[in-house]
């Protein structure tokens, strides 16, 4: 056991060269776990819910479980800034979100009835997100710790850029598998196929990231719990906060509705979805660059503009869309909001790193995200407690409805709050 000790524990410090190593290590297993996630998210898991028999609420409700699992970023500080060597925990909570994510896809395997099937999904979809909730900030850490002092824009670019190529050709790829055996009235042993593909890929991942060399770090704290509130009583910080949050309540009313409403009210298949995210993918990368040198001409508070005046207008877009011109109408939406959201995230991942201090930047940036996520989650209940009942009386209008209320939600923020943030270079 000795070697697994030193594993996660070594005596000595790591060398420049197994520091070499441990990033094309990290790039490996980035891009193994996009694939991974992909999988478990979006069409595919609305696809897989559906046959089940999962309601369209049920679907959308399965949806925000990622938002809600972001809540446990207010609690990782209080677990990784005690640490010194914090590889080991951060590699058990990627094992068990990757596992419990990936073996949803052949849970009925042991439980053939579709309700006792569905709750287990949900369960296990929860204890996944909620890992991967909790491990995030330790895992950039860690990954900022191997990255190289003087090129860290050109390893994470290289790093999204790969991990993103890989990840849009499986999808493509299984995507494919999936609507062949769709067509042919076997639709399960499609999910089958990639819940294999997806163990495999899990048991690929703990092995890449239990071979990187952690770069120990040296100086601990001891978080209060009375630091969460930093960044609420900043005056300085609370427009940009307060922006953040009314955006998740507005996004999350109707955004865990967009995949089901893809695949069951516009009647789009699998492979035209993945071909679209293709697409958007790389314009996303691009979308990015662009972003950024705007940016330097202007600042990021224009940039959070821009963006969230193409991602509303889109998210207004979907309430308009209809099946019969689906396929014309939604890869213009998908890919658009694709291109905005690289470069609304740099912003505002700028903005918070300009406006909080230099100590306490893991806690403001911890409840920020943990905070919109709570909102997010928040409208994304109301949305799917209320759809059930519009739906009643208005079809598969209902879900356009909540996309209407979301995009004309999100306007009165951009005009109300997003005029608040400060101009940030």
């Amino acid at each position: 056991m000795g070697w697994l000790y030193q594993l996660f524990f070594p005596a000595h410090t790591p060398t420049e060269n197994e520091l070499e190593m441990g990033r094309y290590r990290i790039i490996a297993e980035g891009a193994v776990a996009g694939v991974i996630y992909a999988v478990a998210t979006g069409n595919f898991l609305a696809g897989y819910l559906s046959s089940l028999g999962a309601s369209v609420s049920l679907c959308a409700a399965a949806a925000m479980i990622p938002s809600f699992g972001c809540v446990l970023q207010f609690f990782s500080p209080f677990v990784f800034e005690r640490m010194h060597h914090r590889k080991l925990a951060i590699w058990l909570m990627c094992v068990v979100f990757r596992l419990s994510i990936s073996s949803i896809l052949l849970v009925p395997l042991a439980l053939p009835d579709p309700g006792h099937a569905r709750a287990v999904v949900l369960v296990l979809y929860t204890i996944g997100f909620f890992s991967a909730g909790l491990v995030t900030p330790g895992l950039e850490h860690m990954v900022l710790g191997i990255a190289p002092q003087g090129g860290r824009g050109q390893f994470y670019a290289v790093k999204s850029i790969i991990g993103t190529c890989v990840s849009s050709a499986a999808t493509l790829a299984l995507g494919r598998v999936l609507d062949y055996y769709l067509e042919q009235g076997q639709g399960y042993t499609g999910f089958l196929i990639i819940g294999i593909v997806s163990l495999s890929l899990t048991v690929v991942d703990a092995v890449l990231l239990a071979s990187v060399r952690e770069n120990p770090v040296k100086f601990t704290s001891k978080m209060r719990p009375a630091d969460i509130l930093r960044p609420v009583r900043d005056p300085a910080y609370r427009p940009l906060l307060f922006y953040c949050i009314i955006g998740g309540l507005t996004g999350g009313f109707a955004s865990p509705f967009l995949s089901v409403y893809e695949l069951r009210v516009l009647g789009l298949s699998h492979t035209f979805i993945t071909s679209v995210g293709v697409v958007s993918a790389v314009v996303g990368m691009a979308g990015s660059w662009v972003w950024g040198r705007l940016a330097d001409r202007t600042a990021w508070n224009c940039v959070i503009w821009l963006t969230a005046f193409l991602n509303l207008s889109c998210t207004l877009g979907w309430s308009f869309v209809r099946p019969s011109f689906a396929h014309l109408v939604a890869p213009v939406l998908i890919v658009v909001a694709a291109g905005c959201a690289g470069g609304a995230s740099l912003a505002s991942t700028n903005l918070q790193f300009a406006l909080s201090p230099e100590s306490g930047k893991t806690a403001y940036f911890g409840v920020t995200a943990a905070m919109s996520s709570i909102a997010t989650c928040t409208s994304a209940a109301v949305g799917t407690a209320i759809q059930p009942m519009l739906e009643k009386s208005m079809g598969d209008s209902s879900i356009s409805l909540l996309f209407f209320v979301a995009g004309i939600g999100g306007f009165a923020n951009l005009i109300i709050n997003g005029r608040k943030l400060p101009s940030v270079t």
